[in-house]
């Protein structure tokens, strides 16, 4: 669910970009698509590997002191 949440955002930021750009829908989806699903993979297994480790979220952390 993670992935697809981070996915979902990052092309949506991504797009938005490339449009403000001046660059058209049809040429920079693709390119959006690419980066998105890519740096998703990444957060993706960074917190996968925190969660192996036994690393705490610093946010998680953080509310459970309050």
């Amino acid at each position: 669910m993670q992935y697809v949440l981070a996915a979902g955002t990052l092309f949506l930021i991504l797009v938005g970009v490339d449009i403000a750009s001046g660059t058209r829908f049809e040429d920079g989806v693709w390119s959006a698509l690419a980066w998105a699903v890519i740096s998703a993979a990444l957060f993706v297994g960074a917190r996968y590997n925190q969660a192996r480790k036994g690393i705490a979220c610093g946010l998680c952390k953080d509310r459970s002191e309050k």
